[in-house]
């Protein structure tokens, strides 16, 4: 019945979009800002690995990909609600569903395959309060430039020398590492480590979301963001730790914007520090050793840091190509806590607009990263240990590579049919097992 009933909104969606739309101004017509606006989104993504080379079986259900085949399906639908409390002042509330599996319980692939699924064990259906947050935009006057309607953000226009403050919950990749050409897994690439920074350990619970403190100066060529979030109390935790004091996610990025032969470009820096109970990996070996166990990192828990540095850059190549970069670290000394196992990363890829072949809302993507761990991390799953998303029971380490390429399809401009292809080298960083090919599809419909 649920199905049926998303079919049926669907239909909706579709008969009566402009039902939906923000209010469009006449040319010459005074800019009245709208007091609200609406949008909706839906994502099924189904995806398929066949059986793949294993050396030996390693741990199903408990961080290896099952080396049979396997189809899951995954569907999200997000309700986006906005609406204008006073001049430059705005509340966003989101509710959203999701339900549906990933390959073998979200394990075995640090760089998982679709990033459109966050770790579930229960394929049910379940709805959640995503998003709820005040933004405040504070002007600092001289030129101004135009906001269109999108999801979470009302149509206005806003000085460009300006101050902002968000508090409530979000996520935090809404305002950070938002690079224009990866960076979407409804419209772009679906693999994790290529839609952010796969080093990034950012604060969040299971799925994906905090409370917490955004602030932002932007000017015409650059701009600084800080953040200070809940951590999960514990490692890919439902629940968040509000004594904030003392358990914590910071984070900062620095972006410069500038022009490379007429096209225009950014580069980011990212820094963020992790304040929570976590592991230690040296420490788990350590006591493995002493006392003939396999490792358990979550047997060594205590207050400590980690810190990670990330470098993005997008940059418009033509009128239809873009590019992108990204570079990440971690100390890789603690255990993985929020997104994924993944100490070093660096990828790269580019966006092609289907305009070219006069199809200007199709895309075509191509794009590769490849993920290592830390000196620590390494040793911790060679004897045998887990992580939450890994962990084969033993391991011939190699980094993880992965390519993607993927046609996205606009039959109308709400609607986006997607072919993917992934080709992953090495899951979890093991020699002794893959490589394995990902075929997925995905049906998008916003609104």
């Amino acid at each position: 019945m649920a199905l049926v009933r998303r079919i049926l909104l669907l239909f909706l969606f579709i008969s009566f979009p402009r039902l939906l739309r923000a209010d469009e101004t006449a040319p010459d017509s005074p800019f009245v800002p709208p007091l609200w606006n609406v949008h909706f989104q839906t994502t099924f993504v189904p995806e398929y690995h066949g059986s793949f080379y294993a050396l030996y079986p390693g741990n199903p259900g408990a961080g290896s990909l099952i080396d049979s085949p396997e189809l899951d399906m995954s569907n999200t639908w997000t309700l986006f609600l906005g609406g204008r409390l006073w001049k430059d002042g705005a509340l966003y509330v989101d509710f959203e569903g999701a339900a549906g599996s990933g390959f073998s319980n979200v394990t075995g692939i640090a760089g998982f395959p679709n990033g459109e699924i966050y770790r579930v064990s229960n394929p049910g259906e379940k709805v959640i309060l995503a998003r709820a947050y005040w933004k405040q935009v504070f002007g600092l006057g001289g030129e101004q430039e135009a906001v269109p309607d999108d999801q979470n953000q009302l149509k206005e226009k806003i000085d460009i020398s300006r101050f902002t403050l968000v508090a409530g919950k979000f996520s935090i990749v809404d305002f950070f590492d938002d690079n224009a050409y990866s960076h979407d897994a409804r419209s772009q690439f679906l693999n994790w480590a290529l839609q952010d920074n796969g080093a990034w350990d950012y604060a969040a619970d299971l799925q994906g979301y905090t409370w917490g403190l955004y602030l932002e100066f932007n000017q015409k060529d650059w701009a600084l963001r800080v953040c200070s979030a809940l951590v999960s109390q514990v490692a890919n935790g439902a629940v968040l730790d509000t004594d904030l004091a003392h358990y914590n996610g910071n984070e900062a990025e620095f972006e410069v914007r500038y022009d490379l032969a007429a096209h225009p470009g950014k580069v980011r820096l990212q820094a963020y520090l992790n304040d929570a109970d976590m592991g230690n990996y040296a420490e788990a070996v350590s006591l493995g050793a002493a006392t003939g166990t396999i490792p358990e990192v979550t047997q060594t828990r205590s207050y400590s840091d980690k810190y990670g540095f990330g470098l993005d850059a997008e940059q418009e190549l033509g009128q239809d190509l873009g590019a992108f970069a990204r570079l990440g670290w971690d100390n890789g000394l603690t255990e993985t806590w929020e997104y994924t196992a993944i100490d070093r990363t660096a990828q790269a890829g580019f966006l092609l607009s289907g305009n070219r072949w006069g199809r200007p809302d199709d895309q075509l993507g191509l794009g590769a990263v490849i993920n290592g761990l830390s000196a620590q991390h390494e040793a911790y799953l060679v004897a045998g240990g887990a992580d939450f998303i890994i962990g084969d029971g033993r391991l011939d380490y190699a980094p993880e590579k992965i390519w993607e390429a993927f046609y996205n399809y606009h039959p109308i401009h709400e609607i986006g049919l997607t072919l993917d292809f992934q080709w992953v080298t090495n899951p979890a960083y093991n020699q002794d097992r893959g490589p394995v090919g990902i075929v997925s599809g995905r049906a998008h419909l916003e609104i």
